[in-house]
């Protein structure tokens, strides 16, 4: 079992680092491959893909058992990162994004399935604690890491892409120690109408987010058909899901209250914690000046408090089966550490900067892989895989809409801000070219992009507050309970 263990915890660790390590090399990978317009995307594809790809990996494993799909997910994200490594063009290195990104929402759900298959609910807190070590370090190993590797002599961004597959090849090789359990339930055929609707409804919701007010205007007509189709498909979806065989995402299940809530509060939450790990070190670098290295440091105080907060829920849980006080509390202190954030300004005192971090990366370790322990504990054992899926699905659809919203607001407000001849994406770069801007366009740029960044955390006040709502009026069930109704 610890075997079979440390290789899920690597396997998630390279899924999540897949996220946050890209970051820090974009502006080289522009220079390099060209294509100013599609670098947003070098990160967007693998976000997308991922969120689509969870769900449909989390079904699969309640019909044919987490292990084997476990595998074959890792297959899939080493090809991802093997393409994207070594993509000559801008198309190429999207195409191996889209494919890694797919993989690791596999990675994602089936890790955890694995898991709560191989152990007693009441005892997999303490492992859902270690999830969360995982994601939280994978947070704040990308930046780090991603600026190392960009300027090693010898290496450069591709091993941005390169260097995960060495770990990723180790956790199959873990993995595969575990024992094969097929679910021996009888399943109807599958599910192929209901992805395709999940899927179109979930990636376009996504890139109407992401594309509009940016390739086209909000008041147009490729807005109106893309906010039509994705309407459409979500109606159509749920519709279908409710009379299909074996439904992607049963909509039966959603009639437990505990995996209900679960989900959305993982949405809301994973809007902001993601909105604090895309947009802090940015903020870090375009207006602090700091270099990549030097932000992802500055990151610690919010992705080292996840890693205790969570690591330390997951043992209390399992030892006393209660888990009710972890998101309630986890809740309350990302409302708290929104509204810290929120008058955020170019002079905010670092003191004031790492403690409202700190205050956000409790908040979101005492909840996010809580959630995930919900939602499994809330559905029978024939289930949970995607009961779990559909946890880690919101959170990370709820991160894809955040970062989304949030970008498309903080785009706004750099347009409303800037001189009306200047581009954003043009003047938006490494802390050396915003220093290079003339003065009066630097300071303009900084004081511009801290005011949409403060707009971002108003926002996500709100947020953060209906999901504490959402999770007071959960009813805490005993841990190995079963269903709940």
């Amino acid at each position: 079992m610890p075997a079979v263990l440390s290789g899920a915890l690597a396997a998630l660790f390279v899924g999540s680092l897949t996220n946050t390590i890209v970051g820090i090399a974009l502006p080289t990978i522009a220079g390099e491959l060209g294509g100013q317009a599609q670098v947003p995307w070098v990160a967007s594809a693998a976000l997308l893909t991922m969120t689509v790809a969870t769900p449909l990996w989390g079904k699969a494993a309640d019909r044919r058992g987490p292990r084997d799909l476990l595998l074959a997910a890792l297959g899939v994200f080493v090809a991802g990162s093997l393409l994207a490594g070594c993509a000559p063009t801008m198309g190429l290195l999207l195409a191996g994004r889209a494919v890694q990104g797919a993989g690791a929402g596999g990675i994602l759900a089936l890790t955890n399935a694995l898991v709560a298959g191989l152990v007693p609910a009441r005892e997999r807190g303490l492992y859902t604690g270690w999830f969360g070590v995982s994601f939280g370090t994978a947070s704040v190993a990308g930046p780090l890491v991603g600026g190392l590797l960009v300027g090693a002599p010898g290496l450069g961004w591709r091993w941005c892409f390169l260097g995960v597959i060495p770990v990723a090849l180790a956790a199959a090789a873990l993995v595969r120690l575990a024992p094969a359990r097929v679910p021996a339930v009888a399943r109807g055929g599958v599910d192929l109408l209901g992805g395709v609707l999940l899927t179109v409804g979930a990636s376009g919701a996504v890139v109407l987010l992401s594309a509009g007010g940016r390739a086209w205007p909000w008041p147009s007509w490729p807005t109106a058909v893309l906010a039509a189709t994705v309407l459409a498909a979500t109606v159509a979806g749920v519709l279908y899901e409710r009379r299909a065989a074996d439904p992607i995402l049963p909509p039966r299940l959603f009639r437990h209250r505990g995996l209900t809530v679960a989900c959305a509060t993982s949405f809301l939450v994973g809007a902001v914690m993601f909105g604090g790990v895309i947009y802090l070190p940015q903020y870090l670098q375009v207006v602090r000046g700091h270099d990549a290295t030097a932000a992802g440091l500055l990151m610690l105080p919010q992705v080292g408090t996840m890693i205790v907060a969570s690591a330390v829920s997951g043992r209390l849980i399992s030892r006393t089966g209660r888990w009710k006080v972890f998101p309630v509390v986890g809740c309350a202190l990302v409302t708290a550490g929104a509204v810290l954030l929120s008058p955020l300004a170019p002079d905010t005192p670092g003191w004031w900067l790492a403690g409202a971090m700190a205050v956000l990366g409790v908040g979101t370790g005492l909840t996010q892989q809580v959630l995930v322990l919900v939602a499994q504990n809330a559905v029978g054992p024939t289930d949970v895989g995607t009961a779990g899926a559909a946890a880690t699905f919101s959170r990370t659809l709820g991160g894809a809409v955040g970062v989304a919203a949030f970008g498309a607001m903080l785009s706004a407000r750099l347009r409303a801000g800037i001189p009306p001849d200047q581009d954003p994406g043009e003047l938006l770069g490494t802390p050396e070219k915003v220093a290079a801007l003339p003065a009066h366009l630097a300071d303009t740029v900084r004081a511009t992009y801290t005011a949409g960044l403060s707009s971002v955390f108003l926002l996500a006040v709100p947020l953060a507050m209906a999901a504490l709502v959402a999770v007071l009026l959960v009813r805490e069930d005993p841990l190995g309970g079963g269903a709940d109704s």
